[in-house]
């Protein structure tokens, strides 16, 4: 119930959109495409994210405050693709 929920979309240019929700109120999100770990230095989620061209993972945690709530998120662009594009987990592309 901490962790966020994804919601991906193709925008009809080529590009990934990700909507980031949580169950619960008063929770950031901190993200990163880069490899690294998120913490609440990282950047806040406040909008949609456009996936980076290059971007192979999205992990993701959430915070109240000063401390972590949620667990770290890894998950995979390639699974986001796939919800995206409506297909369920396991299908081929």
């Amino acid at each position: 119930m901490y962790d966020p929920i994804f919601t991906p979309k193709n925008d009809g240019k080529g590009n990934l959109i990700i909507s980031l929700a949580t169950e619960i109120d008063d929770l950031d999100i901190y993200y990163s495409f880069d490899n690294s770990f998120p913490d609440r230095f990282y950047p806040k989620y406040t909008k949609t994210l456009t996936v980076p061209e290059d971007a192979v993972m999205l992990k993701v945690i959430t915070y109240r405050g000063k401390e972590p709530k949620g667990r770290m998120i890894y998950m995979p662009i390639k699974e986001l693709q796939r919800r995206a594009d409506g297909k369920a987990p396991g299908e081929e592309e």
